[in-house]
């Protein structure tokens, strides 16, 4: 007797039917490879035979310049004719051939290799004698998607194809051929296979329905802790890949035209030189003419100097004094670029500088992972009860609203400051919020007795009560680490010094309970204070704790205010007023006038919507009277519209005060509201300064994210059907925020008209992705 259990069979509509999501994202997934991807491939299957052996012609604007490359001398006349086509036309394959710039003939700045080709089609229709304009494209020669040219000005018989090469003079390209008529070939293309189950996979998993939201978050599960660092996996990648292309082809961080301004970014690396060899102002040359200037701060004198071929008149440096110098901060020099030249000097002579890309990098890779534990950090001390979906929300409203992302993308000069700072402040606020601990269980479990202690949250003993510090303790090596890295932003970005103030609600109940900042305690009403504060005490009985708290941030400040007394001769001046820039910073005053303006802009102007890949591009932004602009993106809150739930705060306002969420989120709001507005006047407008401010909507809105989860969940099974249905119509509307923000950010990557947009600064990404929706 065969005891043995029958195997089982495969029901695929049992499958199906547990399944549905995964099985429709992949049949849509498989269509849209497939056909749609494909369409390109379908529509030419009937079309004529290509003509691979064309009759030729160059306009007179363009030239030989190498083996196989052709130069613009002229742009009027810059154009490639192919005649006696006599057929339909769909599309043109530009065939670049192997040529390299080594292959050109100049290799100069007057005479750019390009391997990105804007060009224009237009045809000669068969028996007219009026030519029919085409559209503007573009193509990458690395990316052979691209290269298939739709011929878009007119239908029918085509005489002659002339494709216009818009270029600058003096701009260098391969070329080989033209195939008229060409058939697209049929792709599977893994990347955008890739992208699309990626999508799928967000869908799939943070929809209202998902069974994440059935998971309840456990910082001590391994499985999670895993699932979470798998987020940073991508990121460190392309920290990789940066340090890997800085390592052999580190970008360029000094250029200089004659009679023009000299660009260096070498800025953090030569304050680091100039630390090493104790001398305040960087080691740069400085032309006479300049020093002997009655204003060298006026625009006009620098342009006559510069119309008089004076050089070494450095952009964006500080001159004081017959010196140069650099007004952003000293800290990420201190931290790494110091450092890294003492300590390649032991092989090299000099040492070696830092580049500022990988510098920037590494700051953002920083803030990726501290920001992480900080989210998580706050859900596990708020909401400890909440799932995983809502945790990955509140992380995904974080990280798209904080502009990390757009910083990633243009790891530069510029950037560096906001990054540093960002990672100090995210550094700064976990530890904050990781001070406050209870122990792990109620004995000892280490081997030599000490009891084991782990992070407070809103479900342990409330220091409302009097509870002695063996239930409640405060870490004061967490205090005074945290304290330190907030102050260290001032050296960064000053902008950023203002998030100290988050210190007075994160540890709110530990200064009314008289356990830390006795001092500003007694200011309180005595009805605002707890436990062991009425039991009376010196002032000065919590000093050790405001010790750890106030000591490391003096002593920085100390420091920072000494290094501008050495530069500028004064505790307070940073020599931002000395700067040379776009305006003489000594007499400039901001107009009060234009803050409405920028505050508008910043907030609410729409982004530029067009017909073409990626559908949206910058908006025009005109201020007056003159202030310091940029071209944005869009409004923040169109760019991150998760901050909206910013406005449903009064509707949630018990629920955080349950979870002593209330005085954060109302002070991260409100300090945004405040750095929004000092940017704005003090900055101008600019998307990089959109870092000061985004990560407090950011953090504070997501925040509201648990809140309406928790109270959609406690009407979810109530009698009335009106409150039930609302519950669920606030999840969605959450959820298609988040979502929405996601999207804005994708789609605000490939924004061509921003400054250091994706099609230069990656141009195969960019036109890799342009390939998938331009046919």
């Amino acid at each position: 007797m065969n005891d043995r259990p029958a195997p089982m069979k495969f029901d695929a509509r049992e499958f199906a039917a547990h399944h549905r999501f995964g099985c429709a994202a992949a049949a849509i997934i498989l269509i849209l490879e497939i056909i749609v991807c494909n369409l390109p491939f379908w529509t030419t299957i009937a079309s004529p035979q290509p003509i691979t052996a064309p009759h030729m012609t160059l306009g007179s604007g363009l030239s030989l310049s190498g083996a196989g490359v052709l130069r613009v001398d002229d742009p009027t006349e810059a154009y490639i004719d192919v005649s006696g086509v006599d057929a339909p036309v769909r599309y043109v394959h530009y065939v670049s051939g192997y040529s390299t710039n080594q292959d050109a003939a100049f290799h100069d700045d007057r005479h750019p290799f390009d391997w990105t080709l804007h060009v224009r089609m237009d045809v000669l229709p068969s028996g007219s004698g009026t030519w029919r304009t085409g559209e503007t494209d573009a193509f990458h020669r690395g990316v052979d998607a691209s290269t298939y040219l739709r011929n878009r000005a007119a239908d029918g018989d085509v005489d002659t194809v002339r494709i216009w090469i818009q270029e600058t003079v003096g701009s260098q390209f391969a070329f080989n051929t033209l195939i008229v008529n060409a058939h697209p070939p049929f792709r599977i293309s893994v990347a955008r296979v890739a992208a699309m189950v990626a999508v799928a996979l967000v869908i799939g998993l943070l929809r209202p329905r998902s069974r994440l939201y059935a998971i309840a978050v456990n910082t001590h599960s391994m499985r999670q802790r895993l699932a979470f660092a798998a987020i940073i996996v991508p990121f460190a990648v392309m920290f990789v890949f940066t340090l890997a292309t800085a390592s052999w082809s580190a970008p360029r961080e000094f250029s200089h035209e004659p009679y023009s301004y000299t660009y260096d970014f070498n800025q953090y690396a030569q304050m680091a030189d100039s630390l090493l060899h104790g001398r305040p102002w960087l080691d740069l040359p400085v032309p006479h003419q300049l020093a002997e200037a009655a204003n060298p701060y006026d625009v006009a004198t620098r342009d006559r100097l510069l119309g008089q071929g004076v050089g070494s008149i450095y952009w964006d440096h500080v001159f004081f004094e017959g010196h140069w110098y650099s007004y952003f901060g000293v800290v990420p020099s201190v931290v790494l670029f110091l450092p890294y030249q003492a300590i390649t000097s032991l092989w090299t002579e000099g040492g070696l500088w830092l580049p500022t890309s990988v510098a920037t990098s590494i700051f953002l890779f920083g803030f990726l992972v501290f920001s992480l534990l900080l989210v998580v950090r706050m859900i596990d001390r708020f909401f400890p009860k909440t799932s995983v979906g809502v945790a990955v929300l509140v992380l995904a409203a974080f990280m798209c609203g904080s502009n990390g992302w757009f910083l990633w993308l243009r790891p530069m000069f510029y950037e560096l400051a906001p990054s540093a700072a960002l990672m100090f402040t995210a550094l700064g606020l976990w530890l904050w919020l990781s001070a406050r601990r209870v122990p792990l269980d109620d004995g000892p479990h280490d081997g030599d007795g000490r009891r084991r202690w782990r992070t407070w949250t809103v479900d342990d003993v409330p220091l409302e009560a009097r509870v002695s510090a063996d239930l409640v303790r405060i870490s004061l090596p967490r205090v005074a680490a945290g304290s330190l890295c907030i102050a260290l932003t001032l050296g960064c970005r000053a902008t950023f010094i203002f998030s100290a103030l988050l210190f007075l609600p994160i540890f709110a109940d530990e200064i009314r309970s008289g356990r830390m900042l006795r001092i500003v305690g007694i200011l309180l009403p005595r009805r605002w204070r707890l436990g062991s504060w009425r039991e009376g005490g010196a002032v000065w009985r919590s000093w050790r704790a405001d010790l750890a708290a106030l000591l490391p941030a003096f002593i920085v400040f100390a420091l920072l205010m000494a290094y501008n007394f050495w530069r500028f001769g004064s505790w307070l001046d940073f020599g931002n007023n000395y700067q040379l820039t776009v305006t003489d910073l000594t007499r400039y005053r901001e107009p009060l006038a234009v803050l409405p303006q920028i505050l508008g802009y910043y907030l609410f102007e729409p982004p530029r919507f067009i017909a073409t890949f990626p559908w949206i591009d910058v908006p025009y932004m005109p201020v007056h009277p003159w202030q310091y602009t940029e071209r944005m993106i869009c409004g923040f809150l169109w760019f991150a519209p998760v901050c909206l739930l910013a406005f449903a705060l009064p509707r949630v306002r018990r629920r955080l005060g349950m979870h002593r969420l209330w005085g954060l989120v109302c002070t991260l709001l409100g300090l945004g509201v405040f750095e929004l507005v000092f940017v704005s006047y003090k900055g101008g407008m600019d998307w990089r300064y959109v870092s000061d401010f985004g990560w407090l909507f950011a953090l504070g809105s997501a925040m509201m994210i648990p809140a309406v989860f928790e109270w959609a969940g406690s009407h979810a099974f109530v009698f009335s059907t009106g409150r039930a249905r609302l519950a669920r119509l606030a999840v969605i509307v959450v959820v298609a925020l988040v979502f929405a923000t996601m999207v804005m950010t994708v789609a605000g990557t490939f924004v061509p008209s921003k400054i250091g947009p994706l099609m230069r600064t990656n141009p195969t990404a960019y036109y890799t992705v342009r390939s998938w929706f331009v046919w």
